[in-house]
C-alpha cells in the first residue's frame, strides 16, 4: 500500500508542477505589466490550476488515506498526503463555478492593479497617497486624497460579493457552514481557536491601545489644529490606519533620504550569511505606470527561482518592506531540495510572514544602525528608544487593524447579504476607535482592501505571525544573543526553521525549533504592558 500511495504522490506532484510554474510566471507578468493580455494569461493559468484541485476522484483517495494514516511508515509521504487532501478539499468546484470565479478574479485583479486615485485631475499612486497623509497639514487636502483612494470601491463590491457567494456554495457542498471557516480549517487554524485568541487579544490589548490613541491623538490634534475628539480617518498615516503616524518629533524618514535600500538590505542578509544577490537580480523593486502597487514575494518553481516585487523609495516604510520581502525569499530560498517538491514550502503562510515580520522589524533596532547604517552606538540607542516607542504604537495598532479585517470576513462569508458597508464601519470604530465620516456608512469602502477580495481569510497569519517572531526572537536572545551580524541567528534559521520545509504541522514546527508551541503572551508582554 505504502508504494502504491508513493507512486500516486510521485505521479500527483508531476502534474502539478507542470501548472505551478505557468501559474506563477503569468502572476509575475500581469502584475509587472497590469497589460490586459498579462491579466488575460494569468486568469486562464489560475482557471487551469483550480480545475486541477476540483477533480472528486483524486479528493477522495487523499482523503481516504489520510484519514486512515494509511502512509505512516513514511512521515514524508504521509504529510504529503496530508497536504494533498487538504487542498483537494479546498478545490472542490464545479466547472461553472470555476469559470465565473476565474473571470471575477481576472477583472478584480485588473482593478486592483490599474487603479489610480483622482485628485483634481492627478493620478495618485499608492505611494503618493502614503505621502500626502505623512506630510500634508491641510485637512481638506487630506480628506480629498483619503476619499480619492476609496474611489476603487464602488467599482469591485458587487463582484466580491458575488465571489464571496461562490466561495460559500463550494464550502457548503463540502459540508462547512461557510468559506470563512472552511479555509481556516483546511490551513490547519481551528477557527474557534483563533476567533478566541482575537478576542483574548482584543481585550488585553484595548486599555494600552486606548492610552496609545489618547497620545497619539493629542499630537495629531496639534499638528492639524483639530480637537482631538474630531480628528477623522485622514488625519491618520495611512488610508486603513494599519500602520503609526510619525509623531514624537522623531522623522524616521530622513535616516533613510539619500540611502541604497538594496545596498541596505544587501549588509543585512549577509550579516546572517545569507545570500540574496541572486534574488535580487530576478526581481522588480521600483514603481512605474501599470505595474502592482503592492510588495510580494514569489517562488516560482519550488526549485530556487525566488523574487520580490517591491515600490522602493527611500523612507522608512519601503526599507521595512525589502527586508520584509527578502525574509519571505530567504525561507523559500533555503528548504533544501532534498525535500520532496510538494513539501518544499514552509508549513504554513504565518511561518513565512514571522520571518518576514522579524526582519523586516530590524530597521528599528539599534544593532541594526550600528552595523548596518554605520550610525554612531550613541546616536543609535536614541534612535532604537524612539524606534521602540513608535513599533510599540504600530503593533497595537496594526493588531487592532487585523481585528476588524478577521471579524469583517467572519461576518462577510456568515451572510454575504448583510449591510456590509455598515458592518465595517461598526468593526472600524469598535476596534480602531476611530470616528465615522459622514455619509461613509453608505459607501463599500471594506471594497477597498485588497486582501478581502483576493487573498481572503488570510490577515489573521500577520498577526500570528508576529506572535511567532516574538517566539524566535526571544530564543535568540537567550542562545546567541540577538540576530543582526550574527551567523549564529542565519544558522537557526536554516537548520531549525528553513530546513523542515513543509515536513510538518506548523506547530510541531515551531515546538521543534523553540521548545514551545505558540504563546500569545509574547505579544501582550512586548506590548501591551
Amino acid at each position: 500500500m505504502l508504494e502504491t500511495i508513493r507512486r500516486a504522490v510521485e505521479e500527483t506532484t508531476a502534474q502539478l508542477r507542470e501548472r505551478y510554474i505557468p501559474l506563477n510566471l503569468s502572476a509575475w507578468e500581469a502584475a509587472t505589466s497590469g497589460t490586459p493580455e498579462a491579466l488575460e494569461k494569468a486568469a486562464r493559468a489560475r482557471a487551469e490550476w483550480m480545475r486541477f484541485w476540483a477533480d472528486p476522484q483524486a479528493y477522495a483517495r487523499y482523503k481516504a488515506w489520510d484519514e486512515a494514516n494509511a502512509a505512516a511508515d513514511d512521515p514524508l509521504v504521509a504529510r504529503s498526503v496530508r497536504v494533498l487532501h487538504l487542498q483537494y478539499a479546498e478545490g472542490q468546484r464545479d466547472p461553472a463555478a470555476i469559470e465565473e470565479m476565474s473571470a471575477l478574479m481576472k477583472d478584480l485583479d485588473d482593478a486592483y492593479t490599474n487603479f489610480r486615485a483622482e485628485v483634481e485631475g492627478e493620478r495618485l499612486t499608492a505611494n503618493a497617497i502614503v505621502e500626502v497623509l505623512r506630510t500634508e497639514t491641510n485637512s481638506a487636502r487630506r480628506q480629498a486624497v483619503w476619499e480619492a483612494s476609496k474611489q476603487i470601491g464602488p467599482l469591485v463590491a458587487d463582484q466580491i460579493r458575488r465571489l464571496a457567494e461562490l466561495r460559500n456554495e463550494a464550502a457548503r457542498r463540502m459540508g462547512y457552514p461557510n468559506f470563512h471557516r472552511m479555509s481556516l480549517e483546511l490551513g490547519e487554524l481551528d477557527p474557534d481557536w483563533l476567533y478566541a485568541t482575537l478576542d483574548e487579544l482584543a481585550q488585553k490589548t484595548e486599555e494600552p491601545f486606548r492610552a496609545a490613541k489618547a497620545e497619539m491623538d493629542a499630537a495629531l490634534s496639534e499638528r492639524f489644529g483639530v480637537p482631538a475628539d474630531e480628528l477623522m480617518p485622514w488625519h491618520y498615516a495611512e488610508p486603513f490606519f494599519q500602520k503609526a503616524p510619525m509623531i514624537g518629533g522623531f522623522d524616521f524618514d530622513a535616516i533613510f533620504e539619500g540611502r541604497d535600500l538594496v545596498e541596505l538590505a544587501l549588509r543585512t542578509y549577509d550579516g546572517l550569511g545569507m545570500e540574496v544577490r541572486d534574488i535580487l537580480e530576478r526581481s522588480d523593486l521600483y514603481e512605474r505606470e501599470g505595474k502592482d502597487q503592492h510588495a510580494f514575494c514569489i517562488h516560482i518553481d519550488l526549485e530556487g527561482d525566488v523574487r520580490v516585487l517591491c515600490n522602493l523609495k527611500p523612507s522608512l516604510r519601503w526599507a521595512e518592506t525589502i527586508l520584509h520581502e527578502l525574509g519571505h525569499a530567504v525561507y523559500d530560498k533555503y528548504i533544501p531540495q532534498e525535500l520532496p517538491w510538494l513539501l518544499r514550502t514552509p508549513p504554513h503562510i504565518l511561518s513565512t510572514e514571522a520571518m518576514a515580520l522579524l526582519m523586516g522589524g530590524r530597521t528599528l533596532d539599534a544593532e541594526w544602525h550600528v552595523q548596518v547604517l554605520g550610525t554612531p552606538s550613541g546616536e543609535a540607542e536614541r534612535v532604537a528608544a524612539a524606534g521602540f516607542a513608535h513599533e510599540r504604537l504600530d503593533e497595537l495598532i496594526f493588531a487592532r487593524w487585523v481585528m476588524v479585517v478577521v471579524n469583517f470576513e467572519r461576518l462577510l462569508y456568515e451572510d454575504p447579504s448583510r449591510d456590509l458597508n455598515r458592518t465595517w464601519w461598526e468593526l472600524v470604530a469598535r476596534y480602531q476607535l476611530l470616528n465615522v465620516p459622514e455619509g461613509r456608512e453608505a459607501l463599500p469602502d471594506w471594497a477597498t482592501k485588497y486582501h478581502i477580495a483576493l487573498a481572503p481569510a488570510y490577515y489573521q497569519n500577520y498577526l500570528l505571525g508576529r506572535i511567532m517572531s516574538l517566539q524566535w526572537e526571544a530564543w535568540l536572545r537567550e542562545h546567541v544573543g540577538g540576530i543582526v551580524g550574527r551567523a549564529e541567528a542565519g544558522a537557526f534559521f536554516r537548520e531549525r526553521i528553513f530546513a523542515h520545509g513543509n515536513a510538518h504541522h506548523w506547530e510541531d514546527a515551531l515546538e521543534l525549533a523553540t521548545g514551545e508551541r505558540l504563546q500569545p503572551d509574547y505579544f501582550v508582554q512586548r506590548y501591551a504592558r
